[in-house]
């Protein structure tokens, strides 16, 4: 396995992998793919890659963003892991541990002492999986929203 940054030549396969990690964002990962490569999509700062060693098709990625005001952070803006995905049939060979040290080692060149995440509350197999490579759970957050009607 190898890992690299990404580069525009990876944006189709990366898409796809996108979508296998979340399918619901099969009608904008594209286009977020392609603002990334144009530099015109805020919400990942750079992306790193896995790729197999044997087919060289890419098996992971992480992408990475600067925050503001993570809970917990004693940083005003932190490097933050904004998707973090291995494909299926791929897990279990230390691959998400090679793509998180490769973040960690992409914060530290910028000069940041922490790395933020997060898992849906109902994940526990990424928030267990955070815990063994050293996050500290921070928060845990319900998040409601009544709609309202203009009805009296």
């Amino acid at each position: 396995m190898k890992i690299r940054k990404i580069q525009s030549r990876d944006a189709l396969a990366w898409s796809a992998l996108r979508i296998e990690f979340l399918p619901e964002i099969k009608d904008i990962s594209q286009q977020e793919v392609n603002d990334f490569f144009l530099g015109t999509y805020p919400n990942i700062k750079e992306v790193f890659i896995a790729l197999d060693d044997t087919s060289q098709n890419m098996i992971g990625f992480i992408e990475l963003n600067l925050r503001d005001n993570i809970p917990g952070s004693r940083q005003q803006t932190t490097p933050y892991i904004e998707a973090w995905f291995v494909s299926p049939s791929y897990q279990g060979q230390g691959i998400g541990k090679a793509l998180i040290k490769t973040a960690e080692n992409w914060a530290r060149e910028q000069g940041f002492h922490e790395l933020g995440s997060d898992a849906p509350i109902t994940n526990e197999k990424s928030v267990n999986l955070h815990r063994q490579l050293g996050f500290n759970e921070v928060e845990r957050v319900v998040c409601l929203l009544k709609r309202l009607t203009h009805d009296s």
